[in-house]
């Protein structure tokens, strides 16, 4: 299987009042880490877009009104958008692209992981239902298989025959 360090996106920092009052150099900001973070670490999942932007807004949690300003971004700088069961996963505007590793070096929850790349550990392991699943978490050092995480395998194994 083939692995590769997972690659992060640079910064900029972003005041998050200066976003609800429609700042200009507020949103460019918001627009180049947007454009850094999906051009560096896609396929990404919105959830981890978020945590990335909280690292650039330095806050706990996006409220629903900054989201809202978020989506609609991405929506004008062209993003291609998949489904990944409970999440969006965001592509450069040039397109879905194979994926042919697994990244590491980043803790992610099992479903932040796109099953198009997923798919290389399945692959790899080459196992079916329960097996593959304990392998799996076993991989990434988690001990126990939640109702959501074991949804999420379930689509990954369906997705990868």
């Amino acid at each position: 299987m083939n692995t590769k360090k997972y690659n992060f996106a640079v910064l900029k920092k972003m005041d998050l009042n200066s976003l609800y009052d429609g700042s200009q150099a507020t949103l460019k900001a918001l627009d180049d880490n947007l454009v850094s973070i999906i051009n560096t670490e896609a396929p990404i999942t919105m959830n981890l877009v978020k945590a990335r932007l909280r690292e650039a807004f330095n806050i706990g949690k996006i409220s629903q009104k900054a989201l809202d300003i978020i989506e609609e971004r991405i929506k004008q700088l062209g993003f291609k958008k998949t489904d990944n069961y409970y999440d969006a996963v965001y592509w450069p505007a040039s397109g879905v692209f194979d994926v042919n590793y697994l990244r590491e070096g980043y803790e992610r929850q099992i479903y932040d992981i796109p099953y198009q790349e997923m798919k290389n550990l399945t692959d790899t392991l080459n196992l079916r239902g329960e097996e593959l699943y304990r392998e799996i978490l076993k991989y990434f050092g988690f001990e126990v298989l939640t109702k959501k995480a074991q949804d999420y395998l379930v689509f990954i194994e369906k997705k990868c025959k």
